[in-house]
């Protein structure tokens, strides 16, 4: 009996079954722009972790985030749906100087379930222009080779 056969359909089955499971759990996300430069490079691709509803993100961190419905009005020249900045601030930590404007000054923490992002280039279109981010707009955390 040929055991070729049953080993090829076992073998493509797993190869199935563990290409489901890194799609699950990575998306590939290509870089657009520069505000992520030096760390970043427009074209770049990057894998990222996919973030679950209860993913932690921490200041420092590389996220992949979705613009709200307002946010893409706001932006309506730009079709970009995912962006990468790095995280400033998460919920009940202190805004952020720079960030000082949003909401008339009258918040001096970042509220509950949102973050404030930045791009790592000063020319970078981030939580200054987009406001808080809710953390459920974040679609993956990029975690940087040092």
């Amino acid at each position: 009996m040929n055991t070729a056969i049953p080993i090829a359909i076992a073998l493509a089955i797993a190869v199935a079954v563990a290409g489901r499971w890194l799609r699950r759990r990575w998306i590939v996300v290509t870089v657009h722009g520069d505000s992520m430069e030096p760390t970043l490079h427009h074209g770049q691709q990057i894998l990222a972790r996919r973030a679950g509803a209860r993913a932690r993100v921490r200041p420092g961190d590389v996220v992949v985030f979705r613009l709200s419905p307002m946010q893409v009005q706001l932006q309506a020249s730009e079709l970009l749906v995912h962006r990468v900045k790095r995280v400033a601030a998460v919920a009940g930590d202190p805004v952020p100087t720079w960030l000082a404007h949003l909401d008339g000054g009258h918040i001096d923490r970042v509220p509950p379930g949102c973050v404030v992002v930045a791009g790592d280039n000063a020319r970078s279109q981030d939580s200054r222009h987009l406001g808080y981010i809710h953390g459920s707009a974040i679609v993956a955390v990029f975690k940087e080779s040092r």
